[in-house]
């Protein structure tokens, strides 16, 4: 595994670098050179890293070698990479530009019965033809929400009490993200 840089990201060459042919991408062959022992800077966390330069059409860094070395945690509900316990802020990018990711909180304050569950209405910022994914925040102990796959801008959501007292869920807790 090797981690890609882009050919822009690192203007020049090590005397020894190396030139590797990169399959995968189709039929079409893309000529790489590894760079060994490159500093990268994400962020302001200084990286050695041996990588393979090449001409990407995104600004990116693409290898999950170094985020498993670093020991990186990717937190796709806020979103932030952490490497040596400093938080970046990343986004998320598609071809039609960034993803829209929207917290969902209680809109008035709820009590939820022992061992039981309660199906409340959630309100999105989507039109009535687009798809989302609701990911559940974590909450006490006994309180699960379900996770949503929902279209247009409302629809139901389970809060299940599995404990023996009642739970109450104030006005504005966040209980999940919709991307």
């Amino acid at each position: 595994m090797i981690t890609l840089v882009n050919e822009k990201l690192i203007p020049s060459d090590n005397e020894d670098s190396e030139t590797i042919t990169l399959g995968g991408w189709g039929e079409q062959l893309v000529t790489g050179k590894i760079i060994k022992n490159t500093s990268l800077d994400i962020d302001r966390v200084n990286i050695q890293w041996d990588v393979c330069k090449a001409p990407l059409t995104d600004d990116v860094i693409l290898g999950l070698d170094i985020l498993d070395t670093l020991g990186a945690v990717i937190n796709l509900s806020t979103p932030t990479l952490t490497i040596n316990n400093k938080v970046i802020n990343a986004a998320f990018v598609y071809i039609g530009g960034e993803i829209s990711i929207q917290q969902v909180c209680i809109k008035r304050t709820i009590t939820v019965p022992p061992n039981s569950e309660m199906t409340v209405t959630i309100k999105t910022n989507k039109s009535t033809d687009q798809e989302f994914i609701l990911e559940p925040c974590p909450l006490t102990s006994c309180v699960l929400v379900s996770h949503v796959v929902g279209k247009g801008n409302s629809c139901p959501l389970t809060i299940l009490n599995d404990g023996n007292r009642h739970i109450r869920l104030k006005k504005g807790t966040p209980i999940g993200y919709i991307e």
